[in-house]
């Protein structure tokens, strides 16, 4: 299986946190790659502003971390 990243809010209603943490739990036995990002106080999307700010950073982070992508050198900034 490729790397995995499981984003969850530890307050969503729809699909229940303890099934992120099974998974993550599962992926760990299995040897697969993977990151269980908890959104404290998240639901099932809706995230704030601040809470997307941490996401991208996460999604960013483990894409280069797995080598799925390297962040370009952009110049002027």
């Amino acid at each position: 299986l490729p790397p995995v990243l499981t984003i969850h809010g530890d307050s969503d209603k729809v699909v229940p946190y303890s099934h992120a943490v099974r998974l993550h739990k599962a992926l760990d036995a299995a040897e697969v790659p993977n990151k269980l990002v908890t959104i404290p106080g998240g639901g099932h999307g809706g995230f704030t502003r601040g809470q997307m700010a941490g996401i991208f950073k996460e999604i960013r982070e483990f894409l280069s971390a797995n080598n799925i992508w390297k962040p370009q050198m952009v110049q002027g900034r």
